[in-house]
């Protein structure tokens, strides 16, 4: 890493640049901690204004909408606020060097003009399939926005068992697709072929669906899943005695939510759900980010120590002016913790600004006050809660110990806990767990995993 930070300090020392276009697909290779993780950037320019979409190839995710483009005397910055990421770079020649942030973790990242990877993902179910699909519309009256899904139909007479599934944060397809995985196509073609209804939707502001995804909080994806069963509820083919829910990461969240305020859902699937407070479960994911920066641990444990502080301000935000410059004066002090190396290569002002802008989002402020339990005690339909061993993101013995804690304390004894080993929070048999390793692996999620599901799901609607 020092060896490469020296070869753009010479650069920026050294050479002479000249103004020149940047608009075209520009793509690179994030190395995290070894693993690489592709990036392409689309950069488009209409009346002087640069526009830019981005993709993630190892997570198929295209065409993802950013907040901020600008070009000038050759520095580029992306800004995907809905995202909590950044790039800044510089353009030299053929190449752009610079730094790509997400979640205040900075990584070198030089872009190239050139072709995305073609992944190999063998469990994705192609067609044609042994069952009816049917591009479908629903609305989420409350807060007037269009929802579009795709409704797969086991292809026979009758009425069937059905469920919604519910994807994790971020902008999500109706796929939930993910490092080139589609876990909820698999998902549903796997439950399909035994004989349930299931209905998948894109968020709102992603794919076909209608509305913003960039101002949208937690609470307004729990409308938008509760619209889902309701639209369900309406279908001839669909037994409205039988109507489940299965949700992933906060998707986890997101069901018990509905199922918490409607006594219509028969049971709930939690995939890597949370049972923690949201504010540690973000605290926890920081600390795993941070320790990949190899910080001696005091340092370490001061920086988590101002994260939190600025973290359990957030809540109560109200974005006056005293609390914007409060929390601006907070992120500088967090910025001025990092090591050496890291201040080299990520600029202050960018940093506290792009950091405001993220963690302000009425989402962020909204997640991190989000107490699962609160909704966990209301759910009184039986509940299977499965995680990952090895899941980094959502830490399988704290959260399913939360989510056992409250659903016992809401008197609901219909539930069956369990931890995967080698698993990560897709599901998938890995190393590691971490985030980078996802897109590595073939497998989309364990054969195991999807087999309980079903059975489980079969026992609950006697089917």
């Amino acid at each position: 890493m020092k060896k490469n930070l020296s070869v753009v300090l010479l650069l920026l020392t050294t050479v002479t640049v000249f103004s020149q276009e940047i608009t075209g697909s520009w793509s690179g290779t994030l190395n995290i901690m070894g693993n690489k993780l592709p990036v392409v950037f689309h950069i488009s320019k209409t009346d002087s204004i640069y526009t830019t979409k981005m993709d993630s190839p190892a997570q198929n995710a295209l065409g993802l909408p950013t907040s901020k483009t600008s070009f000038a005397e050759n520095m580029l910055e992306v800004v995907a606020t809905g995202l909590g990421l950044f790039y800044q770079g510089t353009l030299y020649g053929d190449s752009i060097v610079g730094t790509f942030n997400q979640g205040g973790i900075p990584f070198p990242l030089v872009l190239k003009q050139s072709d995305e990877p073609v992944l190999n993902r063998p469990q994705e179910p192609k067609p044609p399939f042994p069952y009816k699909t049917e591009e479908v519309k629903f609305t989420n009256k409350k807060d007037k926005t269009e929802l579009a899904g795709t409704l797969s139909i086991p292809d026979s007479a009758g009425t069937f068992p059905a469920v919604v599934l519910i994807a994790g944060s971020g902008p999500h397809d109706r796929d939930e697709t993910v490092f080139g995985h589609k876990p909820f196509l698999v998902i549903a073609d796997q439950l399909t072929r035994n004989g349930f209804v299931v209905l998948r939707y894109d968020k709102r502001g992603v794919g076909s669906s209608d509305g913003q995804f960039e101002t949208a909080t937690t609470k307004n994806f729990a409308g938008d899943a509760a619209a889902a069963l309701d639209y369900l509820k309406t279908r001839k083919e669909v037994n409205r005695s039988k109507i489940g829910l299965i949700g992933h990461s906060e998707g986890g969240v997101i069901a018990p939510m509905v199922a918490s305020d409607n006594r219509d859902v028969r049971f709930v699937v939690l995939l890597a759900g949370m049972g923690e407070k949201g504010i540690e479960t973000i605290m926890e994911q920081n600390r795993l980010s941070l320790e990949t920066l190899n910080m001696e641990p005091e340092n370490r444990e001061r920086s988590l120590k101002a994260m939190r502080e600025i973290f359990e301000s957030l809540p109560e935000w109200q974005g006056t002016e005293a609390d914007r410059v409060t929390l601006r004066d907070r992120l500088s002090q967090l910025w001025e913790q990092y090591p050496i190396l890291v201040k080299m290569k990520l600029k202050k002002d960018p940093f506290v600004r792009d950091q405001f802008n993220a963690i302000s989002t009425p989402w962020y402020r909204q997640f991190l006050a989000l107490d699962p339990a609160e909704y966990l005690q209301k759910v009184k339909c039986p509940v299977l809660a499965i995680n990952g061993e090895k899941d980094t993101q959502v830490l399988a013995d704290k959260n399913l110990s939360a989510i056992k804690s409250a659903l016992d304390k809401g008197r609901n004894h219909q539930y069956e806990i369990k931890t995967y080993p080698g698993l990560n929070h897709l599901f998938q048999e890995c190393e590691t767990g971490r985030i980078d390793e996802y897109g590595k692996i073939e497998e989309t999620i364990s054969p195991e995993v999807l087999s309980d599901i079903t059975a489980w799901i079969k026992r609950q609607v006697n089917f």
